[in-house]
This record gives structure tokens, sequence and C-alpha cells, in this order.
């Protein structure tokens, strides 16, 4: 990655960031201590009481529990909360949220800077919410490359993040329904690709650009049986070659095909997984790879084909239901197959900031309240190759941490408003009293 990389989009974004009044100070480096009433240290096990958790700068360095609450003076006092580690999301768009132009508009009339403010709000937002970690899964341009840079180096609020750049997909792939074929070869070329030699240089090139994560497009459209459209030689490939360069690959599949043929070629997890069948569930254990349902916009979808205002054909509203329910199917398959579950969103079907939403609606269809808050925690760590990182409440974790006035195991709702949010040891949001 050179210096000189996109430099007129990142600053256009400091300037704009500078005149909002909204740069955040860098993280101090002085000790503080927590004292939680409860905390869930490790999603999955049973929560701790009365909970000591020492940060120094941006890290956990001592965490005991059942402990008095000590009388000093930079004691940061959630005596009245549920403490847990900060929400982790590992498939959203920072550049998309409901209302905006479309994308066809976007693509053709936007400039960077108006994809580079939109996504730096939209991070803000979503830090705020308590997602303190998220992927960004395929973008346009160098918006959200600038924006993860400025956030990395503590020149704007946002959450950790990996970013996947443009999707890799072939000739006539993703973006054929949406313009001409002689304008697509306009749109960042690198990750189009053809052949298996074409695809390793296609995520190669993507990792140049910035990439830190990959998606590559399976699905050819939306319905249940279309094949996938690359082969599995060029699937191996783009396997080959991000794990090569030490990145997940994850696929973005609908159809029953285009799910289970990356995960034969050794795919990290696939997203949406909307038709699912045995095979996949099996691939998914024998690979030790992430399934990612993205239900939040499939009730989006649901509620877009039941609205009697929208403009759309009968067939649009048939196809979109069937997306809804196929997905509602899948994801109750996979919780009895009990396949590892990672939890993403497809933000940007909602506003950025509403992401537990789907936490609440798994609970709904069946997933057990601590299943779900590991799904968004340690096994959405483990799906970014971060489990040793973020994800719980441990020393040497970042020091990424909030609060809820009730527990969530008990009212999952609670994750939808948390009191207290506090990343890289530095607090972001407190309405807190003892």
């Amino acid at each position: 990655m050179t210096i000189m990389r996109h430099i007129l989009p990142r600053a256009t974004a400091f300037v704009v960031l500078a005149l909002a009044g909204i740069m955040p100070v860098d993280a101090e480096q002085a000790t503080k201590t927590i004292f939680a009433g409860e905390a869930l240290l490790i999603p999955g096990k049973a929560p701790a009481k009365d909970v000591l958790i020492k940060i120094t700068g941006n890290k956990i360095t001592n965490i005991a529990a059942d402990q008095e609450k000590p009388q000093t003076s930079n004691l940061i006092d959630l005596s009245c909360c549920f403490v847990m580690p900060g929400l982790i999301d590992v498939q959203t768009h920072l550049e998309s949220e409901p209302g905006l132009p479309s994308r066809a508009t976007r693509m053709t009339e936007w400039t960077d800077a108006d994809f580079t403010l939109h996504a730096m709000l939209n991070a803000r937002n979503t830090l705020n919410a308590g997602f303190t970690t998220i992927r960004d899964m395929g973008h346009h341009g160098q918006s959200v490359f600038a924006v993860h840079d400025a956030i990395e180096k503590g020149r704007i609020m946002g959450p950790r993040m990996q970013v996947a750049g443009e999707v890799i997909r072939p000739v006539g792939g993703e973006l054929r329904s949406w313009l001409r074929p002689e304008i697509e070869p306009l749109f960042q070329p690198t990750a189009v690709c053809n052949g298996p030699y074409d695809c390793k240089r296609a995520v190669r090139a993507e990792a140049a650009r910035g990439a830190t994560t990959i998606k590559v497009e399976t699905k050819q459209d939306l319905s249940a049986g279309t094949p996938s459209q690359f082969d599995l030689a060029e699937l191996v490939a783009i396997r080959e070659a991000a794990h090569e360069l030490g990145l997940k690959v994850t696929a973005s599949a609908f159809s029953t095909p285009s799910i289970n043929l990356p995960l034969q070629a050794g795919f990290d997890g696939v997203v949406h997984g909307t038709y699912v069948d045995d095979e996949t569930l099996r691939f998914l254990s024998l690979n030790d790879a992430y399934y990612i349902p993205t239900l939040l916009a499939a009730r989006v979808v649901k509620e877009m084909a039941e609205n009697p205002n929208m403009p759309v054909s009968d067939s649009w509203r048939r196809e979109n239901l069937d997306i809804y329910n196929g997905m509602i199917d899948s994801f109750k398959r996979a919780l009895r197959a009990r396949v590892k579950i990672a939890f993403g969103t497809d933000a940007g079907w909602r506003p950025h900031g509403g992401n537990a939403e789907q936490m609440v609606q798994m609970v709904e269809l069946g997933m057990p309240p601590a299943d779900v808050i590991k799904a968004a925690t340690l096994n959405a760590a483990a799906a970014m190759g971060w489990d040793g990182k973020v994800g719980a409440l441990r020393p040497d974790h970042f020091a990424d941490i909030i609060a809820t006035k009730a527990s969530p195991l008990e009212n999952m709702h609670s994750v939808m408003s948390p009191v207290f949010v506090m990343k890289d040891g530095q607090i972001v949001r407190q309405e807190t009293s003892p």
C-alpha cells in the first residue's frame, strides 16, 4: 500500500470531519478500572458478579470477580449494569442506507467525497450503538478504505474494521442488472475476473488496494436453483490467493449451488445463505466454516414485498417473499444442525446503528439468547480471524466493552439501547449512574 494512495478523497473526508467538530481525542494511556455489577466475560459461559476490569491504554490487563467496589477516583461505576464485550457485525455496507438515490445514480453521479461522508457518519452511528467491530463487505471506490484508515489513526470515531473493497465477480456478474455492459468495466475492473489465474490476480489486486478480507459474489441471481457464477477451479484459486495473503474469504450466495460450491472450495464462510440443504450443513461442519444469515435484510425485503404502496410487480413480490421464507427456513435448519453461526445484518437495509434488531429477531426465531450473543461476539470474531483480539473480555484483548441496563440473557431488547460503550479503552458513550 503506497503512502500517496488516494490522498484527495481522504483529505476531503478529514476536512469535513474537522469542520463538523467531531474529531475525537486520542485514547488516554492512563489506567482505568470498571466495576460491573454483572459481566459476561466469555460469551457462552455464565456471567460473573461484582467484576473489576482493569484497563491500561487500549487493552484489558486484569479481571477479577466477586470483588468489593473500590473507592478510587478513576473508577467507572457500572454496578447498575450488565457488562459484556463490544458487539460485532461481519456483514455491513457503510456506503448504503435507506432513502438514498438508486445505485445506478450513485455510481454514475456521486463522488468519492459523497460516499466517504456517508460511510463516516454510518460508522459513527454503528459504534454508538455498541458495535465496536465490523466488516464492510463491498464498497465503491476508496471511501471505506479512507474511513478505515482514519479510524485506525484515531482521526475519526468508528468501529475497528475489516474492509473487502470491491466484490470479486466475473464479467457480466454482480452489476449486470444495474449498468449497461459497456459501462461496467469503468467500475473497478480489477475485481472482475475469469479463470483461475485471473481470479488470483483479482484477489491480489484488491489486497493491494487495501482490502483486509475478501468477498466473492457466487450467486447469479436471487432464485433457489441457479448455478454458481464461478466454477470450482476459480473458487479454489480465489481461496488459495486469499489464504496465502492471510485473508479470510466469504461467498455472497443465495441459491443452493452458489452456497455449496464455495464451501467445497474451502471458503471460510457464506453470507446470506438463503437456500441451504443437507450438503451445505455437511460442508459447514467439515470445513469449520461460518454461516452468516442476513435475517434483518430479509425482514426488510419482506416488508417491502408486503407493502401495497411499493410500485413493483407481483412476480417481484413473490420472489422476495420466497427469499425471506427461504432464509428463515435455512436459519432454523442451521440451528438444528448446530453449525457455527456468525452475526451479520447486511446493515444499510436498515439505518446503521440499528444492527442489534437482528439479535432480537434471532431470539424470536428460536436461537437461545446466550447463543445469539456468542454469534455477535466470539463467533463473529473468529469468522474475521480476530478471536484473539476481540469478542471476549480477557486480558490482552482490546478494551471494547458495552453495558446495558438489563441482562440481554433475559431481555434481548436491552442490546438495542446500550448505556455505555467503550472502544480501545476510550469511552464513546456513557448514560449510566450507579
